[in-house]
């Protein structure tokens, strides 16, 4: 997680990896440019660890699309990516982060929550700033066939781009969410805001989610044999990318999504 996280200034791109900026970039003061646009992956997801022990969480949950982080991820790996994050900022004279956004899916929610967290500790949010997280359906996994065959078929363990033994896949032993709208897959910020709270300390982030913020992305009702593309994917996330660049001039936002998304998002922003 920690080393796969992008910062691009607005206007000014930045090497990938440990937010490391070009070397011929000037600091925010004196190129003009104040603000940066920081894309991270969310952390270690609890499917992946039981897969690779040997076990399968797909058949255990109601919700196999939408796997939580594990207790490392959550507790550990996403505080220190706020910190790191609040390190790197103060290094490159860049303004504190002033929003969160994440793709609807719990554990990119999750990382948000941590990382938020982490900034508030190191010194990256502004002492008179309340950092909420906004749930962005522009932010969004692929909905691909790839992501679609991770979790929908009865033998799927997570693995993207799972294939069954015997194919062709038959349509009826497809999963019957998988058949819906991809829309309908999602909570709802105030169902969100229960599921990150519930076991914390009564109080101590009720508000963690801002259950007024509107999605500025309304998606496609992708679904089983209506995928996304990749170049529909690509051409959401350049929306994405100057939506929120324009919304938020000269100031810093992390953006907390997936692999897809986020590989997608660096390639748009940076041209490469």
């Amino acid at each position: 997680l920690l080393g796969n996280f992008h910062c691009c200034r607005q206007g000014i791109p930045c090497c990938p990896k440990k937010m490391s900026c070009a070397s011929s970039s000037k600091s925010s003061t004196e190129s003009g440019s104040g603000g940066a646009i920081i894309a991270a992956r969310h952390g270690e997801r609890l499917d992946y660890i039981l897969r690779d022990s040997g076990s399968n969480w797909i058949p255990t949950t109601s919700r196999p699309w939408d796997p939580p982080l594990t207790e490392y991820g959550q507790k550990t790996q996403t505080v220190e990516l706020g910190k790191r994050i609040a390190r790197q900022l103060k290094e490159k004279g860049l303004p504190k982060v002033s929003a969160v956004y994440s793709s609807p899916l719990l554990r990119c929610c999750q990382t948000s929550m941590g990382a938020i967290i982490g900034l508030q500790q190191e010194g990256g949010v502004k002492e008179d700033e309340k950092l909420q997280i906004r749930m962005e359906h522009g932010l969004i996994e692929s909905s691909c066939e790839k992501w679609y065959t991770s979790w929908g078929l009865p033998s799927s363990d997570s693995t993207w781009g799972y294939r069954p033994p015997i194919e062709p896949i038959e349509e009826e032993t497809v999963h019957p969410m998988a058949k819906v709208a991809v829309q309908k897959l999602l909570l709802s910020p105030t169902e969100m805001q229960e599921k990150l709270t519930t076991g914390e300390e009564e109080g101590k982030h009720d508000d963690i989610v801002d259950t007024t913020y509107a999605s500025i992305h309304t998606l496609n009702p992708y679904g089983w044999n209506n995928f996304e593309t990749r170049k529909l994917q690509l051409a959401r996330m350049e929306k994405m990318s100057a939506l929120l660049a324009a919304k938020h001039p000269n100031e810093t936002i992390l953006l907390v999504a997936h692999g897809s998304p986020v590989t997608h998002l660096y390639e748009v922003i940076t041209g490469k």
